[in-house]
């Protein structure tokens, strides 16, 4: 049987991406809009957020709007969610992507930069995660899919760098997504988590200022023996949110160039 090709349509549904103005985020927004989604951007301060939606609405003709929003605030998350669906309509997805790093000597690692780092990366997923699943249990709505940006660092430490807080920030947001998985399952809500190797963006600048350097470490440690563009991660999520994965849930999905194979 000759088949006539298929593609993804998110046409109808309004996505939420948290963090979806910059680096992984933005190529997420960009390509569930190319799908036909509608695009709520939450953002925590970065004033291109607004900017950054109204391209989006433009090139590609659907809605898309930047809300300003805490993700470790639960109260406003899911006053959030409530606005997105009148605002942009029925939500179809959520993208939990927001995330801070902070990197220096686990001697020199204090409480407030563990508080930091699982406000955002562990409790506001949750947050954000519990408010669209609130929405999709008031409405009846059976075909929600969150899909939470994890990291290869949920799997390894990773060689050389000094970030013991945000390593297991983001294991715990891994096991997070297959605990929701389970708890979800029966409101028809799938849980996923991609797990990004090294990325091209500005949270991993400070490993692109030496080229040289980076390109040897990616030879020793990247089978593909380069750094991911924030492109090739999107491709994974946007397939999640859609009807084709609609048998995947509670799995980890690594894009990593190979890095966890050694």
């Amino acid at each position: 049987m000759v088949g006539t090709g298929w593609n993804i349509d998110l046409s109808g549904k309004a996505i939420i991406i948290t963090g979806g103005n910059r680096g992984i985020g933005l190529a997420i927004s960009r390509q569930v809009a190319q799908a036909g989604g509608h695009v709520a951007i939450v953002y925590r301060s970065s004033e291109d957020a607004p900017d950054e939606a109204e391209k989006i609405a433009q090139e590609f003709n659907v809605k898309a709007k930047a809300y300003q929003v805490d993700t470790s605030d639960a109260k406003a998350m899911h006053e959030l969610v409530h606005t997105v669906y009148t605002d942009l309509g029925p939500v179809g997805g959520l993208v939990a992507n927001a995330g801070v790093a902070v990197s220096k000597p686990a001697l020199e690692m204090t409480h407030d930069d563990f508080l930091q780092q699982f406000d955002v990366n562990t409790w506001g997923v949750f947050a954000a995660s519990q408010a669209c699943a609130s929405l999709w249990k008031e409405h009846g709505y059976q075909n929600g899919r969150i899909v939470i940006v994890s990291s290869m660092s949920a799997h390894i430490a990773n060689k050389g760098s000094t970030q013991c807080f945000y390593n297991p920030s983001k294991a715990a947001v891994s096991m997070l997504a297959k605990c929701l998985a389970m708890e979800w399952k029966d409101m028809g809500v799938t849980v996923n988590t991609i797990c990004p190797g090294y990325v091209d963006t500005d949270m991993t600048s400070g490993l692109t200022e030496d080229k040289e350097k980076l390109e040897s470490k990616m030879m020793e440690q990247v089978p593909l023996a380069r750094i991911s563009k924030p492109d090739e991660q999107a491709g994974m999520v946007v397939f999640l949110l859609s009807d084709a994965a609609s048998y995947i849930t509670g799995s980890d999905h690594l894009i990593d160039g190979g890095c966890t194979i050694w």
